[in-house]
């Protein structure tokens, strides 16, 4: 059934689907409809089971040394230790079921945040709707970029090309027809009549009838046959792995060689194995890689709140090392509400009043009379070519937008609006120039052009740039009459429009022919012997946002480069109106096409490292050069991008930003961030979010690292202190309860840690800094304090107690509480930006909360008759007590002192970019 709607004529498939190719469904049918064949979105198992979150926690070397230690403890008789061992694994495992877990649900709604829309024909009128509403019989509308949102039958089509790489594996896009086969053999690929869901509209643009949607579309049933693949890690949690990897391998060492040490003391076999097995196992951070896990996809959902959907978890590592944001300007800097503002026609200006795609507004003539049907004249010729140029449309109100909205493309909807106000029905318009052909616009002609009918004359309408469309007029309408256009006429056109343009207003120059009716239509004919008609202005202001995002990135050391194929004059005063001169040495460089062109890649790399950048008229290639010169000079580079034409860029930017609203689904796919709000400030939020990840996870690994150091000094402390007839300083047993009790609930809250107050005001990291030289300082200097002072607190309280029942337990039990709380100052010690911890200390409950359930475990194994029996642990007295306090005291003054003499606290990186 799926396949078959490929084969017979159209008419036949429409027949079948209960659709109609010019009115489309009914609303009522299409309700109907859904109700029986549900949303429009594959429905794979692609999250795992519970069974498999759970089996997952026991899958690694770490756990198997665990066990491993637990089975040794058992069959040589140590029950407790055993039993002990055991329980821990299970904690610990639970603990990272819960992690995954969430994890697992914070990564599957992200999914539900990217709301696709369709272009539909529903009651004879075109609707723009989410993709999952759609239902088989649904005659949609697609442009260049659109990605096919279900499996669909052609009904007409404009040069149309589709990228089906998707589906086919085929790089080269496919060309696409109406036409109909018999064959019901034909191989996919060569189905030309036939869109599938999944691949994206390369060129052109076409009307479809949709015939199967969800899992019941070609991309659907391979969905399903291929669930349970293997899921891709993050490059951080490859670089965490290879970490753990050399962790282990350092704890089977020590375990062999703490077991021949146990040997030449003369300890029975079975300790000095369980004692070796128990220490190895102990000292690896198993529980770090479910935190840093869990930590990106905590960022993840702030960033998404923030309406920045994450599509790799890798690029949350790329968003902390910014340097330099290349944009968009239309729809990212701007709003991308094209409001046209004023005429140009036969040398007099109109102005228009009203904003946005409201049709509530008026023209004025130079006198300031209003404009009516009835008294336009031949001005109705300028509104009415540039709406019939246009590919877009405007819709009112409906029940998924509150106000009026484009359809289609912002800056061709605009003209929609402007026929309205001059008194025309838009549709009314249509239905009396009926399209011949399109010649879509591209960014190398920089102009579309429409061939119409009307009163058995073709006529082809034509608008662009007015450097590139003054060249291809012969004449130009003056007093109702088609004159020659001098080269004066010319020269003076183009100083009006540098004038407008000078006042951050985009200029649109349209024109028109009549084609003889024997003529070939294609490309050069209809952009030839043109008469030009005038141009409009229209303007596109600054989000309110973005000059104080702007101003935060300059703080935080990243610079803003603007791409655009605006006028230069018309970026450029958009750059100075955000703020992108402020703070520079210089002013702001304006760049156009032929500028760029002649530079080379040195010329190139000087201008982009001095300044903030303008560059305007440019075309795709000349994007991905600009980009590319950027990563040669050492830049990390966020770009933005909504069309196909950007994917390249997308792709090779270290942080590719795609836009939700109105960007094509070939962008969304390439980038690896995409804006729900398609503003610039939400970039700024982004690479705000994406440091803070980065700090809480790098703050994480320090900590964990530094601790199991300070377990390993206690440990051979240990073996030091025996000559001197000192007994161990801690057992396997209490390293690993460190591990659960002073960092598992801690380390875990502290990815809640929200973006400190001076985190936007320090330089971009070193991209993959997660360990270098200032970090494993830091690991190492307070893992070495930390386990000289555990040691210290130890001989202190085991000299205090003598020959006392019980003083090696109250000894052991100094040294795990010593361990604990010395971690949880240093977990302070490490948050921040400043010289000194600051506000940033409270500003985390999540923190305080884990803390205070820690403390509270911690008290029940030190003050519990029954753990003390089991985990060799001793009730504290207050002279105990005092010595614990001592040696906490010390570190955090050491500490403090550390973190005072190193710029800007524990974060300030060593290396950064120019």
């Amino acid at each position: 059934m799926r396949a078959s709607f490929y084969i017979g004529p159209l008419s036949a498939v429409l027949e079948k689907l209960g659709g109609d190719a010019k009115t489309g469904l009914t609303s009522r049918a299409a309700a109907e409809r859904f109700t029986q064949h549900g949303p429009n979105r594959l429905t794979t198992k692609s999250r795992r089971s519970l069974f498999e979150l759970l089996a997952e926690q026991f899958r690694n070397l770490l756990v198997v040394l665990l066990f491993l230690a637990a089975a040794l403890s058992f069959f040589l008789g140590s029950i407790s230790d055993g039993i002990v061992l055991i329980s821990i694994v299970v904690i610990n495992a639970l603990v990272g079921f819960f992690q995954d877990w969430k994890s697992e649900n914070i990564v599957a709604r992200l999914g539900t945040l990217v709301t696709e829309t369709a272009i539909v024909i529903r009651d004879g009128k075109r609707l723009e709707v989410p993709t999952t509403s759609l239902v088989p019989g649904d005659v949609i509308y697609l442009q260049e970029g659109d990605g096919i949102p279900a499996d669909c039958r052609l009904i007409a089509g404009e040069s149309l090309m589709v990228n089906e790489m998707a589906l086919t594996g085929e790089s080269v896009p496919s060309e696409k027809d109406a036409g109909f086969t018999t064959d019901a053999d034909t191989p996919l690929p060569e189905r030309k009549n036939y869109l599938f869901f999944g691949t994206t509209l390369a060129r052109g643009e076409a009307t479809a009838v949709v015939c199967a949607t969800g899992n019941h579309t070609e991309l659907g049933q391979i969905a399903v046959s291929s669930e349970g693949m293997e899921r891709e890690i993050s490059p951080l949690q490859k670089e965490l792995n290879i970490l753990g990897g050399y962790i282990t391998r350092f704890a089977l060492a020590l375990a062999a060689l703490l077991f021949i040490v146990q040997i030449f003391r003369n300890e029975p076999i079975k300790t000095a194995l369980i004692f070796a097995v128990s220490v190895a196992a102990a000292m690896v951070p198993e529980g770090l890689p479910a935190q840093i896990s869990m930590g990106l996809s905590l960022g993840v959902a702030r960033l998404a709140r923030r309406k920045a959907v994450v599509k790799r978890l890798s690029s949350v590592e790329a968003l902390g090392a910014a340097t330099v944001i290349a944009t968009d300007k239309t729809g990212t800097i701007t709003k991308n509400q094209m409001t046209i503002t004023a005429a140009f026609f036969e040398g007099k200006n109109f102005k228009v009043s009203g904003t946005g795609y409201n049709p509530a507004g008026q023209i004025f003539d130079e006198a300031g009379n209003p404009l009516r049907p009835e008294n336009l004249g031949d001005q109705k010729i300028l509104f009415l070519s540039g709406f019939l140029s246009s590919t877009g449309t405007v819709n009112p109100p409906d029940s998924f937008h509150e106000d009026f909205y484009a359809l289609g493309d912002p800056t061709e909807a605009a003209f929609a609006t402007l026929l309205m106000k001059a008194g025309f029905a838009p549709n009314t318009i249509v239905e009396q120039y009926p399209r011949l052909k399109l010649f879509p616009f591209d960014s190398e002609r920089k102009r579309v052009s429409v061939v119409r009918e009307h009163k058995g004359k073709r006529i082809s309408f034509v608008k662009g740039s007015i450097e590139t469309l003054l060249p291809l007029c012969v004449k130009q309408r003056v007093q109702g009459q088609e004159r020659d256009l001098t080269e004066a006429e010319r020269a003076e056109l183009l100083a009006v429009s540098r004038a407008y343009s000078a006042q951050a207003l985009r200029v649109i120059a349209i024109a028109y022919r009549d084609l003889p009716q024997d003529a070939v239509i294609d490309l050069q004919t209809a952009e030839s012997d043109l008469v030009f008609s005038g141009f409009v202005t229209m303007i596109d202001p600054p989000r309110d946002e973005v000059k104080a995002a702007v101003r935060a990135a300059h703080q935080a050391g990243i610079r803003t480069v603007m791409i655009t194929g605006d006028h230069p004059a018309t970026a450029r005063s958009i750059a100075v109106d955000v703020g992108m001169e402020a703070g520079m040495q210089q002013s702001i460089a304006v760049i156009n096409r032929d500028a760029l062109q002649a530079m080379n890649d040195s010329d190139l790399q000087k201008v982009l490292g001095e300044r903030s950048v303008v560059f305007s008229r440019v075309s795709p290639d000349e994007k991905l050069k600009i980009i590319e010169a950027l990563q040669k000079r050492g830049d990390v580079v966020a770009v933005t991008g909504d069309g196909v034409n950007d994917t390249l860029s997308l792709k090779r930017a270290d942080i590719g930003v795609a836009m939700g609203q109105g960007g094509s689904k070939v962008a969304q796919e390439a980038a690896s961030l995409v804006l729900l709000d398609n503003s610039f400030a939400t970039i700024v939020d982004a690479i705000r979010e994406g440091r803070t990840i980065f700090r809480n996870l790098q703050t994480n690994v320090i900590a964990t690292l530094s601790s199991n150091l300070t377990e390993l000094f206690c440990v051979l402390a240990g073996f030091a202190l025996i000559p001197f007839g000192f007994p161990q300083v801690i057992l396997p047993v209490q390293i690993l309860l460190v591990d659960l009790l002073g960092e598992m609930l801690p380390l875990l809250m502290l990815t809640y840690d929200p973006a400190t107050a001076g985190i936007m005001k320090l330089k971009p990291r070193h991209k993959g800094a997660l360990l270098d030289r200032a970090r494993l300082v830091t690991v190492a200097s307070t893992g070495v304090i930390r386990g000289l002072i555990s040691t210290l607190v130890f001989v202190a309280v085991f000299k205090a107690h003598g020959s006392e029942a019980g003083a090696w337990e109250t000894g052991l039990t100094s040294t795990f509480v010593t361990i604990v709380l010395t971690q949880f100052v240093g977990i302070f010690l490490l948050r921040g930006t400043g010289r000194l911890p600051g506000s940033e200390v409270f500003s985390n409950i999540w923190l305080f909360l884990g803390i205070a359930l820690s403390l509270a475990a911690m008290l029940t194994i030190v003050y519990m008759p029954f753990f003390n029996t089991y985990l060799h642990t001793h009730p504290l007295g207050i002279v105990d007590m005092k010595f614990i306090g001592a040696g906490l005291v010390a570190y955090t003054l050491l500490g403090l002192i550390i973190r005072a003499l190193r710029p800007q606290g524990l974060y300030a990186a060593t290396r950064w970019h120019s």
